[in-house]
């Protein structure tokens, strides 16, 4: 059992977080700061987390995703700040071509909120859209402790993707490190794509006023490709929170970092004295099958007998703390006459 912080903080609205390398079962999610009576994580399924995010919050579920296990987190904790909700060129300040990008429109059919996305096509690497006349957004509680997302559209994967936010895009402003995953740390796909740009390891040039944030710009590096979109970019707040869970890695190097396999003689097994009988007994097992020598019956059987009382005696000791998925009935669909 392990108890670490998630490597993301949490936010309203944004859902898919990854997991710890070593994860292989969830026991509890907790905040790490003033934790209530009623702070209780909920686990569903895939399908019910998705429908309920509108009505029904503290609710997480454990899914896959390109191969690797993500955690979805449902937990209202501070409303972000829209920057743009990208539903128009030029409703609130004008967007632009940025290098060679052209073809620049609204798209009323594939967007994720509001009623468009701005759409552009991609020449070259350094290829993007920015606007420097848009409502000038507050975000003086959010400077450098934030993170902005942002939906992107790719019919290509992209290399990476940066971003640039200020009082102007020329003197004052703020420059994302490049970024090459989605938000969760899962690789950039085809179809859309939520993009994090933490406010803390970006780079300031100039001197900005983060009360009057007024100019945005987010630039490609890839191949050719038309139809990329963006979507509904906002700054937020994250909470910090812990995940106490059952580790898959049963070793440990002298460094305190849990492996899958030793590497080393100094490497240390994580378990204690009242498990260390059942690992030595399955240790005889896997080297009685291996040897085939004329003991190796007897030293199956020894095994096998022993095992027998080892187990149930530590599964009343140390009981199962999963946390399974759950459902309710007013979930379940109805039947039709």
């Amino acid at each position: 059992m392990r108890l670490g912080a998630l490597a993301s903080t949490i936010h309203d609205d944004i859902y898919n977080y990854a997991l710890p390398s070593d994860y292989n079962s969830i026991i509890d999610l907790l905040p790490q700061d003033n934790r209530e009576s009623w702070d209780l994580a909920y686990r569903r399924l895939a399908g019910q987390f998705d429908l309920e995010k509108a009505i029904r919050e503290k609710t997480i579920s454990i899914e896959g995703d390109g191969g690797s296990k993500i955690i979805r987190v449902n937990w209202r904790t501070r409303q972000g700040k829209t920057i743009h909700t990208m539903n128009s060129l030029t409703s609130n300040g004008t967007w632009s071509a940025v290098a060679s990008a052209s073809g620049l429109v609204a798209n009323t059919i594939f967007k994720v909120a509001g009623s468009a996305s701005i759409e552009f096509d991609i020449v070259a690497t350094g290829d993007g859209i920015q606007n420097t006349t848009m409502s000038a957004v507050d975000l003086t509680d959010e400077d450098e402790v934030s993170d902005f997302f942002v939906w992107m559209y790719f019919g290509t994967v992209p290399t990476s993707v940066s971003a640039r936010w200020g009082n102007d895009l020329t003197t004052n402003y703020w420059s994302s490190v490049a970024q090459t995953t989605q938000a969760d740390a899962t690789a950039f796909k085809v179809g859309w794509n939520l993009i994090k740009f933490p406010w803390s390891t970006a780079t300031e040039t100039g001197t900005v006023a983060p009360a009057t944030i007024d100019s945005f710009r987010i630039t490609v590096a890839s191949s050719a490709q038309n139809n990329v979109r963006v979507d509904n970019i906002v700054c937020s707040i994250g909470r910090n929170f812990d995940i106490k869970y059952y580790t898959k890695f049963l070793f440990k190097s002298t460094a305190g970092v849990y492996i899958s396999k030793p590497t080393t003689d100094d490497d240390t097994v994580n378990i204690d004295n009242d498990s260390l009988p059942i690992f030595l007994m399955e240790l005889l097992k896997g080297m009685a099958h291996q040897v085939e020598g004329s003991d190796s019956t007897f030293d199956l059987a020894y095994a096998e007998k022993e095992l027998m009382v080892l187990y149930p005696a530590f599964k009343c000791e140390h009981q199962d703390q999963r946390k399974k998925a759950s459902t309710s009935y007013g979930s379940l669909p109805r039947m039709r006459r």
